[in-house]
């Protein structure tokens, strides 16, 4: 399905089940069918969006640059017009930037906020390192398919479960390199510790032991920046609503029962 944006451009995405909404958006790269396993989890309980970011899968390829607020207010957009709103926002690795991203700029559309497997702000470090990630983008998708994978799954699940990794390397195949370069300089930029500070919506975080691409502490030092955050932590890597998408869709379910 489509949906129109204020900014002219349409994004796509699917919806499964009834109740409650849930939004879901993917990380970079990805798209809406990342989220098919936590969907049909989670379908007997509860109305699922799975989104696809701006430039991502069948969503329309933006004419320039965006951030990280762009992406929020898209997904708000569309909270507002099908979502039955206030609804619970989550999102795995730049998806729970944007989820971010919403708690502090749109915070009306949400009931929750779970982040999984992404920390809340970058130093002088990460920001280099990011913006290397975008000029290697640039070079074409290819490029960035090695350390990527690398980055995303562990030696072990590339072994045992080399269909999630191919499923991703696909995935990531698809995208156009420039929008790929844009949403690494969008993660580039993220700072949302000043405003976690302050959120009075009530969130989860998810964390991967074994995640190379957001480690343990960068995970619980933002735990510790907003209030009352809930923890989980799954053993698994950067991706765990693919490696684990039955404990990420029970862990979503306690989160929403909590809250009603």
């Amino acid at each position: 399905m489509k949906f129109r944006t204020s900014s002219g451009l349409a994004l796509n995405y699917k919806t499964r089940g009834r109740g409650r909404t849930i939004l879901l958006c993917h990380p970079i790269g990805m798209r809406a069918a990342f989220w098919d396993d936590v969907m049909l989890a989670l379908e007997d309980e509860y109305r699922t969006i799975a989104v696809e970011t701006r430039g991502h899968g069948e969503s329309d390829v933006p004419a320039k640059a965006f951030s990280l607020t762009d992406c929020a207010q898209d997904m708000a957009e569309l909270v507002r017009a099908v979502g039955q709103g206030p609804v619970i926002a989550a999102g795995c690795s730049m998806g729970g930037m944007i989820v971010q991203a919403m708690m502090a700029r749109t915070p009306d559309v949400l009931r929750g906020g779970v982040i999984a497997n992404t920390g809340h702000r970058r130093d002088d470090a990460g920001r280099a390192m990011l913006e290397q990630r975008a000029v290697t983008a640039e070079k074409g998708m290819p490029e960035i398919l090695p350390t990527t994978l690398t980055r995303w799954f562990s030696s072990d699940v590339q072994g045992l479960r080399p269909d999630l990794v191919l499923r991703a390397r696909d995935w990531l195949l698809e995208n156009d390199p420039i929008v790929h370069a844009w949403s690494w300089r969008a993660i580039r930029d993220l700072n949302y510790a000043d405003d976690l500070a302050k959120t009075k919506i009530p969130a989860m975080a998810i964390a991967g032991t074994h995640d190379q691409a957001t480690p343990m502490p960068a995970m619980q030092d933002m735990v510790a920046s907003i209030p009352g955050c809930l923890y989980r932590e799954f053993k698994t890597g950067h991706m765990t609503p693919m490696e684990e998408p039955k404990g990420f869709a029970d862990a979503l379910r306690d989160f929403a029962r909590g809250l009603a």
